[in-house]
């Protein structure tokens, strides 16, 4: 018998013994809420074909949720998200935090470090675009990392179908918003220069300053979105 097929009865069999809902979603007791929700999605594809184990996971995830809201109406201290988990949110598809691999980070890092270095040397604002497309990349990648898509397109669940282009949209949304954001924030010394009539101090390497550090922030934004935001 397949090793994933054995899992599954080992946990159907546990769930039916009786277990309590942290063990069949595979956490430890006092996790956040972020951990919980990774846990859930995770269980949730794992399980996509066993309807029986799906029900076993929602009802689990939903124990959990209650209890810790039912903890903190009793002045237990639990994250406000978990608290108004039955609320919509404002901004949905505001980025949430979610921290990649130490080697995803200094990967990302090291190709944001390239693109800073070349655009100091080479200053232009195109630079800040291929900043973005770095960052785009990796956020899609990482969408698809967290909430992987249906393999089977055509047995694939009613919230999977269309994963992939969801996926897809996120991620660029976000390289854009970072890059988006970095060049403005980094914009600011140029204003200033211009509001107070500064003069800006030459840099050996550096031909154009304000570029440059426009450059700098939409790397370094892009950066932080990919390693610490999905």
């Amino acid at each position: 018998m397949k090793p994933f097929r054995q899992q599954q009865q080992r946990v159907a069999c546990s769930a039916a013994a009786g277990d309590d809902p942290y063990k069949l979603l595979g956490i430890e007791r006092g996790v956040d809420s972020q951990e919980i929700s990774r846990a859930y999605r995770v269980k949730k594809y794992e399980f996509r074909f066993n309807k029986e184990m799906l029900d076993k996971v929602e009802q689990a995830h939903s124990t959990i949720m209650l209890s810790q809201f039912n903890a903190r109406l009793k002045g237990k201290g639990v994250s406000k998200d978990v608290a108004y988990a039955d609320r919509e949110p404002l901004f949905p598809w505001r980025p949430k935090r979610w921290d990649a691999t130490p080697k995803v980070i200094m990967v990302i890092g090291a190709m944001q470090l390239g693109m800073v270095a070349y655009g100091f040397q080479q200053p232009a604002l195109s630079k800040t675009i291929f900043c973005g497309l770095i960052g785009i990349a990796a956020n899609v990648m990482k969408q698809n990392a967290i909430l992987p898509p249906p393999k089977d397109p055509d047995m694939a669940t009613e919230e999977e179908a269309g994963r992939a282009s969801r996926n897809f949209v996120r991620g660029f949304l976000l390289g854009v918003l970072a890059t988006f954001a970095g060049t403005l924030v980094f914009s600011l010394p140029e204003v200033a220069v211009q509001q107070f009539k500064l003069t800006l101090p030459t840099i050996p390497g550096m031909p154009n300053i304000i570029v440059s550090m426009k450059i700098l922030g939409a790397a370094l934004f892009n950066w932080v979105m990919t390693s610490f935001y999905y």
